[in-house]
């Protein structure tokens, strides 16, 4: 099923080597953006059973949407030392002849310590690699379950064609290597990397160094000897200074203030739903029009009373939804509702830019637990750090404790915090206790008196 959904299905397999000789093997499966449309792949964490996969030691784990479009689902398990490696990735296949002949080579000499791996890949048997005895006695169709003819038919390629296993090597000193395989074919692997030991390269700097601060030293001291002798033969004879330029509050210019720099930006803080989502219409009025799509029979003001109740943590999404007279599923309801938010226009540009340039982002958000994870977890944000929610904290923007949350999360001081926020209040607050802040307002509705920098597009903030 996974092939008849998906123009390619890519499995990852990744060995990360410390320097130790220890390290850890990831095998995972990535799903492609038509795979993702799928209904099948919609719960598809909760339809895996993967007990069998943790009684042998490999934790799993849905890492969600990664750069590559793709959303992966990964198992990892670590290994004690290099000779481990070859018995945990025999036990990724159903083939003893997948992986053969891995090992790693550690050669430590007085200067640096070099890395080796080495190992051969062979998929030549095809799907048979993912299978076994008693699997295929269940299956009507062994290796799939379902005809390769008609899978063929299906696809318009080959079955073969479709999948592509991809090999990553991590060794100290060298980064990532990568190795694609199609499936049907075999390859040898050999991927070297070399780490110097730091503390002889820390010292070698060190005598560097101090040899070329010494040079510097004895070159300026004779510069200065030099230039004195010639200003001294240059200078007429000094007078004495006046009197009264050495009586204190004599009539001398005062020396000017050196200007204090102000912080640099370490930290970028936004509201979730304000910055990076919006939706057609007033955040409330867009949750009260959902409810009353759903069904829900309360009017406005207890629909934000409720809200508010659940923003606090006083009442989990589950209550809210009954309280609200939404009938169903929580965890669909809430999966539905936060489908219904887009990512604002420019919102991925401005994560990218923000990426590229090294400034964090961090979130301070008044919502749901419920729906703000789900959101992060819906669009891959969890590169978005600190993320304080108020129903985890019980502090609503733009109550400054909120503010304080965030500061002692990211320890970071208020002077290098820039707060993003559609929020008058929530900026004043920031403002209040030594924050940078913009106001993010795309509408035309601006009080002209505002102290806060006004952007109404997060490529004008980008290019200011």
């Amino acid at each position: 099923m996974f092939l008849v959904a998906a123009c390619n299905l890519q499995i990852k397999i990744t060995i990360n080597v410390q320097e130790d000789g220890t390290g850890l093997v990831s095998a995972g499966v990535g799903l492609d953006p038509i795979a993702q449309d799928q209904d099948i792949f919609a719960d598809l964490e909760t339809i895996l059973r993967t007990t069998d996969l943790a009684a042998s030691g490999w934790d799993f784990e849905a890492t969600g949407k990664a750069a590559d479009g793709r959303v992966w689902y990964e198992a990892s398990k670590p290994f004690l030392s290099p000779e481990d490696l070859q018995n945990i990735l025999e036990e990724l296949t159903g083939s003893p002849t997948a992986f053969n002949d891995w090992e790693i080579s550690i050669d430590s000499t007085k200067p640096k310590r070099t890395y080796g791996i080495s190992g051969k890949v062979d998929l030549r048997e095809g799907f048979d690699l993912f299978t076994d005895t008693e699997l295929s006695g269940l299956l009507e169709e062994p290796p799939l379950g379902i005809s390769l003819e008609k899978l063929e038919a299906e696809l318009g390629q080959k079955p073969e064609d479709s999948v592509m296993m991809k090999v990553v090597v991590n060794l100290p000193g060298a980064g990532e290597q990568s190795y694609d395989i199609p499936l049907g074919q075999q390859r040898s692997i050999d991927a070297s990397g070399e780490n110097i030991h730091r503390g002889n390269q820390i010292l070698g700097w060190v005598i560097w160094a101090l040899l070329a601060l010494l040079g510097l030293a004895l070159l300026m001291t004779a510069m200065n000897w030099l230039l004195d002798i010639r200003h001294a033969k240059k200078q007429p004879p000094r007078r004495p200074s006046p009197t009264a330029s050495t009586i204190p509050g004599s009539s001398q210019s005062p020396t000017p203030a050196v200007p204090q720099q102000s912080s640099s930006v370490r930290l970028l803080v936004v509201d979730m739903h304000i910055v990076l989502f919006h939706q057609s219409n007033d955040p409330k009025d867009h949750l009260t029009e959902f409810i009353c799509r759903k069904g829900g029979d309360l009017d406005e003001e207890e629909i934000i009373e409720l809200y508010r109740q659940g923003t606090l943590g006083r009442l989990s999404s589950e209550d809210f939804w009954k309280q609200v007279g939404v009938e169903g599923d929580s965890l669909e309801i809430d999966k539905e509702y936060v489908r219904s938010f887009d990512l604002r226009p420019g919102a991925k540009d401005f994560l990218q830019t923000m990426h590229k340039r090294g400034v964090p982002i961090g979130v301070v958000t008044n919502d749901f637990a419920e729906w703000s994870h789900a959101l992060r977890d819906l669009y891959g944000l969890h590169g978005m750090q600190p993320w304080v929610v108020s129903a985890e904290s019980g502090v609503r923007k733009p109550d400054p404790a909120a503010f304080e949350i965030l500061r002692k999360a990211a320890a970071i001081p208020f002077q290098s915090c820039l707060v993003i926020d559609g929020s008058e209040n929530a900026l004043d607050s920031a403002a209040n206790l030594g924050m940078k802040t913009v106001y993010f307002n795309t509408g035309t509705d601006i009080n002209p008196s505002t102290s806060h920098p006004v952007v109404r597009k997060l490529s004008e903030f980008t290019r200011r």
